[in-house]
């Protein structure tokens, strides 16, 4: 009778899920049979249930405090994604956005944030507590000032209700970080990593899908050597987007091949594979930044592995173009200025056009800025004379961040990264971590020419991650001296 009640006991769980499964499965059955454009929806749903179904059955088995941790994280990932390219024809015009705020696309985008929002406040509300330190470090407090800048933003912003959905991207990301933190410590941190990690993988892979089924809207002819380049299509993700996520693949993988002892990740195998990926991702990309940044990562690599290699690299690199200089540089500006001319490149592409128009914009409200993505989306970029399609942004971190934030706000965002950056250095440097600081050096260079971590989505939350494992105790710890006796006496000096 004990064996029976044993055997009871070590059943998996509930049993609510695959019955769920099952009934939507027969509902969906029902339906196809049926026929029509209602079974197909009915169909499509009832899949999705069941996929939904069966995750959070598998989370709730494997993943404790999930609700606080791979739910709202995965929330924010979802709305980072972008579908109104795909379903709607492409982003909206200022005007459009004025007139209509919120159309189904945004509230949609809301919805996920406000729900990821709202459990991150559970969390920290809640009485479990699995950190067993400070939930924030001072990088992240000095965040926090940034973000408060981002709602004081709201009292000069040129359109208040646009300025509040990106401060509630901002807090969003902040409150679901420190929540997850406080139930479930630094073990949090590691889950939201793989899930980073593997949200790229799929982002990148649902890309070469699209090559697959949708050529013709996946591929774009550019006058290039390499006249391909690749683009998503459903999620619509850009060519700069691939890139960059493509770099981050490969710094992040190269770090867990190179530093087994101190990360985790999937088998050898199978990292060495995503780093073949990531670079031919790359190159389907032909994201220029992207170059630069793989570069600065490779480089911080070799000076934190030993300064014979960085001596190695810059000797063959001083032969080589002694020997062929001019044939290297004909040979690569093609491939670099794909198919522009020197003067727009030199221009980096309109940005420092962009950045032109925005600055005047910031002189209004030189200190708390105009309002986050509000100020240049409204009033600098619609003005560009000449331009049938206004960009949706001024491709910089730092403008979009001094035009929207002023100066405090600029300062905060800059201090909060250094400092950042230079604790995952340190750690790098003690034989610590490597994949912060490759992943850092990644996001610096492209907060240069594009979007980062001033606003909300998948960047930032990747820089919060890093930067919430990076604890102060680490840095401030006073490590012991030695002792050592006093000549002529017997008594010990200590530090």
């Amino acid at each position: 009778m004990v064996a029976s009640a044993d055997r009871i006991r070590r059943l998996p769980g509930p049993l609510g899920p695959p019955l769920a499964v099952g009934l939507l499965g027969a509902v969906a059955g029902i339906a196809v049979a049926q026929g029509g454009i209602v079974a197909g929806a009915v169909a499509g749903g009832a899949l999705l249930f069941a996929i939904a179904a069966l995750s959070v059955f598998r989370l709730a088995q494997t993943r404790p405090f999930y609700m606080t941790v791979e739910v709202p994280v995965f929330l924010l990932l979802i709305a980072t994604l972008t579908l109104r390219y795909t379903l709607a024809g492409g982003p909206r015009t200022g005007e459009e956005l004025t007139s209509d705020p919120f159309d189904i696309f945004s509230l949609f985008k809301l919805g996920c944030t406000g729900i990821a929002l709202a459990l991150g406040l559970i969390a920290l509300l809640s009485p479990a507590r699995g950190a067993e330190d400070r939930i924030t470090s001072r990088s992240i407090r000095i965040y926090y000032a940034y973000g408060f800048i981002v709602v004081l933003g709201l009292t000069t912003s040129v359109h208040p209700l646009l300025t509040s959905y990106r401060a509630i991207e901002v807090v969003a990301g902040l409150t679901v970080l420190a929540g997850a933190y406080k139930t479930m410590g630094r073990q949090a941190l590691a889950r939201i990593e793989r899930m980073l990690y593997w949200y790229a993988v799929l982002l990148i892979s649902s890309i070469w899908v699209g090559v697959v089924v949708v050529p013709s809207a996946a591929v774009e002819r550019i006058n290039s050597p390499i006249p391909l380049r690749v683009q998503g299509v459903f999620p619509h993700v850009s060519s700069d987007t691939m890139g960059h996520l493509s770099v981050v693949l490969i710094m992040w993988s190269l770090a867990r091949i190179l530093a087994r002892r101190v990360e985790l990740g999937p088998r050898m195998w199978l990292t060495k594979a995503i780093v073949v990926f990531g670079f031919i991702s790359l190159i389907a990309a032909q994201y220029r930044t992207g170059y630069a940044s793989l570069l600065a990562a490779l480089g911080v690599l070799l000076f934190i592995r030993g300064r014979k290699a960085i001596a190695t690299l810059a000797l063959a690199g001083v032969l080589v173009i002694s020997v062929a200089g001019s044939g290297v540089i004909a040979g690569a500006q093609p491939y670099l200025l794909r198919g522009q001319d020197v003067e727009r490149a030199s221009r980096l592409q309109g940005r420092l056009t962009y950045w032109s128009y925005a600055i005047p914009v910031w002189q209004q409200s030189p200190i708390i800025g105009g309002g986050l993505e509000t100020a240049t989306r409204l009033v600098a970029l619609p003005s560009l004379a000449g331009s049938k399609k206004p960009p949706q942004n001024v491709h910089s971190t730092w403008v979009e961040a001094l035009v929207g934030t002023g100066v405090v706000g600029v300062s905060l965002l800059a201090a909060a990264l250094l400092l950042t950056y230079r604790r995952a250095l340190a750690m790098a440097l003690r034989g610590g971590r490597l994949v912060p600081v490759l992943l850092l050096t990644v996001l610096m260079v492209r907060s240069f020419t594009g979007g980062s971590i001033e606003q909300g989505g998948d960047t930032s939350l990747l820089f919060l991650t890093l930067a919430w494992g990076l604890r102060d105790a680490y840095f401030t710890t006073i490590r012991p001296q030695p002792c050592v006796a006093k000549p002529g006496k017997g008594k010990l000096l200590g530090p």
